[in-house]
């Protein structure tokens, strides 16, 4: 019989999703900050609790240091708020170099961004405006408004209000080009205007994990893989005296642990509506059918327990050679000081060795860390270097950060470095600053500044920002100041929505005579001031 030459070799290894799942096993496994409160005093509670404890700490000393900046944002998710933006140029670091006009380099520096914009975000309202002056002369008139999904604009040359609706975009789209749309398509104005995006899990999906697999992960780990001894560190300088918590887990029991997992993950319909909501928001795309999309998720959806039975049977030849050793050095009930290992690769394939290690100094008026990861598959090496020094939560702040990215295959070593540092003063609810960016790669260095100053008090916020560019040898005295006024307000105000013209309701023949029309001719009689 011959033998079928369409037919493709079986692909070695793990699909990139089951990896992303195995990863994510790893991290919980050995040491991801758990999400939930354990009281037991045994060993394993006490290396949970520590990462947990850890993340709290870090997330209060940010919300203490920015608590004003944080309740202004948290306003103006609740409330409507206004708030005006100028924005200037000084790019007088260009007037000499060969690749720019000094005319259009001075006109520019001299010119004026102002922007006005109103937004409810709980009764979906947004309204904006913009006027810029260059070179004496003021250009304004420009307004948009967004309610819901309607959308209206506002020309300085037209009498009228144009307006098209999300749902119409697809049907105005299909009249023009009916071969590449559907008619269904939107731009999804909602979601890209009002939605919030920071949001990932709600809740509810947060704790039915938390409950589900981190607490499943927490009692599959034995006891018995869990040793404790007293030991002093070295973190920052000082001698730490610390519980020393070493998680040993061998190359069948991690295995057992993953496949464990991913078979409580078969037939979960909780789960897969979480998952399904998360592949939604990254799915998305402007101007994409959501038929089509939702079918697509429905087909990703539906192989989902076959991609489980398919990872359940590869894990069973995936490589651990070292299995899996995670040390925690504890002090305080946190974590001070932390070494994890780990090699992993497919079945005839190099393991991937990977290490992170380093000191961390968590407390209310500091956060110190000094970390370094490294992979290395015996041929190649990378390894990210990151430590940080953040002081102060009060009247003075003081930091400092540094992060190195180096990769080595032994031919052209690549090497780049980014170094922060950031002084600040608080006097009342008023906040100095000076942040200082410098990014080197191959022995050039940019460098990008950011001082000024901001107010947050109660209903009202103002800002004044100046942002420094210097690329020495390219690029020198170039700047951006950007000045911010807010203030919560009672409703939005929007535009006049009295003379409306509706693209979304006109035919292909209606929209083409408009704007031939109508609109070109408002539009010529107003350039005609500007001697056009």
């Amino acid at each position: 019989m011959a033998e079928n030459d369409n037919e493709q070799p079986k692909k070695k290894g793990l699909s990139k999703g089951i990896i992303a799942i195995i990863i994510a096993v790893i991290v919980l496994a050995g040491g991801g900050a758990a999400a939930f409160f354990l009281t037991a005093s045994t060993p394993k509670a006490t290396y949970f609790q520590a990462e947990k404890n850890s993340m709290e700490q870090l997330q209060t000393f940010t919300e203490t240091r920015y608590e004003d900046e944080l309740n202004w944002y948290e306003q103006s998710r609740e409330k409507p708020v206004s708030q005006t933006v100028n924005l200037g140029l000084n790019l007088e670091g260009l007037e000499n170099s060969y690749y720019a006009d000094p005319q259009t380099i001075a006109m520019l520096s001299n010119a004026e961004l102002t922007i006005n914009s109103e937004t409810d975000l709980e009764n979906k309202q947004a309204y904006s405006d913009l006027s810029v002056n260059v070179g004496g002369m003021e250009f304004s008139g420009i307004a948009g408004y967004v309610e819901g999904p309607d959308v209206y604009a506002q020309l300085p040359f037209l009498d009228e209000v144009l307006k098209i609706s999300d749902d119409d975009i697809g049907n105005v789209l299909t009249q023009f080009d009916p071969y590449t749309f559907t008619g269904n398509e939107q731009l999804g104005i909602e979601e890209l205007v009002f939605e919030n995006d920071a949001v990932l899990l709600s809740d509810e999906e947060k704790e039915y994990i938390q409950d589900e697999y981190l607490m499943f992960i927490y009692e599959e780990l034995s006891d018995d893989s869990f040793e404790s001894e007293k030991e002093d560190v070295e973190v920052n300088g000082d001698s730490i005296s610390a519980e020393k918590i070493t998680l040993n887990l061998s190359e069948d029991e991690l295995r057992s642990i993953i496949t464990s997992v991913l078979e409580k993950m078969k037939g979960d319909e909780e789960l897969k509506e979480i998952l399904k909501g998360q592949f939604e928001q990254t799915a998305y795309m402007p101007l994409e059918d959501p038929a089509v999309i939702e079918e697509q998720l429905n087909e990703v959806m539906a192989e989902f327990d076959n991609a489980i039975d398919q990872g359940i049977e590869e894990i069973s030849s995936f490589q651990f050679p070292e299995g899996l050793q995670s040390t925690l050095w504890v002090s305080d009930n946190k974590v001070v000081q932390r070494d994890f290992s780990i090699s992993l690769a497919p079945e005839g394939e190099e393991p991937v060795a990977i290490n992170l290690s380093g000191g961390q100094l968590f407390n209310d008026d500091q956060i110190y860390f000094d970390h370094t990861l490294t992979m290395n598959d015996g041929s190649e090496e990378a390894s990210i270097a990151f430590d940080g020094d953040f002081q102060g939560t009060g009247d003075t702040v003081t930091d400092n950060a540094n992060l190195t990215f180096a990769f080595d295959d032994s031919y052209a070593p690549v090497e780049f470095t980014a170094a922060y540092t950031g002084d600040e003063t608080l006097d009342g609810s008023t906040r100095d600053f000076d942040r200082q960016l410098q990014f080197t790669v191959e022995n050039e260095t940019v460098n990008l500044g950011w001082t000024g100053d901001s107010t947050y008090d109660g209903d009202q916020m103002n800002s004044n920002n100046n942002i420094a560019l210097d690329f020495p040898g390219y690029v020198e005295n170039v700047s951006m100041d950007l000045n911010t006024e807010g203030a919560v307000i009672d409703a939005v105000e929007g535009i006049d929505t009295s003379n409306v013209v509706d693209l979304g309701a006109m035919s292909a023949e209606e929209l083409q005579e408009y704007f031939q029309g109508d609109f070109s001719n408002q539009l010529d009689q107003w350039l005609m001031q500007f001697g056009f």
